[in-house]
């Protein structure tokens, strides 16, 4: 039998109404700051780069694994990813969680245990 050491959650945020949430670093840098609040989750370094004239690709590399999120203004979306060493039912509320931060909005997640 496998044994699980790690919970992989793969985000795909789709048609946000508001896109000054995706345009720029500071909107994202709030974002990823109240996902690892919310879970407690403890950030090493934290890589963030904008692109012009907007869209941005975050990273949290944490001591549990990472967080990354790419914006898609054009497309009004989001892909992001929440790999940790933690057990998945920390984040039943993940749903939750995205459409208090990005308003409304469509997500389709999946888990995957590893």
């Amino acid at each position: 039998m496998k044994e699980i050491t790690g919970t992989h959650i793969i985000i795909d945020i789709s048609n946000i109404e508001d896109i000054s949430k995706l345009m720029y670093e500071n909107e994202t840098i709030l974002i990823m700051d109240k996902i690892v609040n919310k879970y407690n989750l403890n950030v090493v370094k934290k890589a963030i780069h904008q692109f012009q004239p907007f869209g941005v690709t975050g990273v949290y590399v944490l001591s549990e694994s990472h967080l990354s999120i790419h914006t898609f203004v054009d497309e009004r979306k989001v892909a992001m990813d929440l790999y940790t060493c933690s057990n998945t039912r920390v984040f039943d509320d993940i749903n939750d969680l995205i459409k208090s931060l990005y308003g409304n909005c469509e997500i389709i997640f999946k888990v995957i245990e590893r």
